[in-house]
């Protein structure tokens, strides 16, 4: 049986902890020295292609008033992503990109999403409460 089978077979929390583990370690393994080839990988490529079509990937960003947020893709439908916690948003946005573009964790380098020069913009809308 191949292991792409059995993946979905492990709890949700598993998988996550795995894949936050491969993340991390990956991002160590680059930092002594050990290249991935990262923007070589087949995932890697198609969201490259597609972000430089696009120029971007924009999100509206809504935050509420118990400190929750919830992020949608304005120009790739199916990107979504949300917390309670605001200070998650950064991470959970590149998640989600990366997600949506099947792209492994291991492959998960925050410089293929957006290059060093490239501005980051932010719209968002505030739910104040009474």
């Amino acid at each position: 049986m191949p292991s792409q089978v059995r993946w979905k077979y492990y709890p949700l929390s598993m998988r996550l902890l795995i894949t936050k583990l491969t993340y991390a370690l990956a991002d160590v393994l680059r930092k002594a020295g050990f290249h991935f080839r990262e923007e070589m990988h087949p995932q890697v490529v198609e969201m490259r292609r597609k972000i430089d079509e696009l120029g971007r990937i924009e999100f509206r960003l809504e935050l509420y008033p118990d400190g929750s947020w919830s992020a949608e893709s304005t120009n790739i439908e199916g990107i979504v992503t949300g917390s309670r916690n605001r200070n998650e948003i950064p991470y959970l946005l590149k998640d989600a990109v990366f997600t949506y573009f099947e792209v492994p964790p291991y492959a998960c380098k925050d410089q293929l999403i957006r290059l060093p020069e490239e501005p980051v913009t932010v719209a968002q809308r505030v739910y104040a409460g009474r």
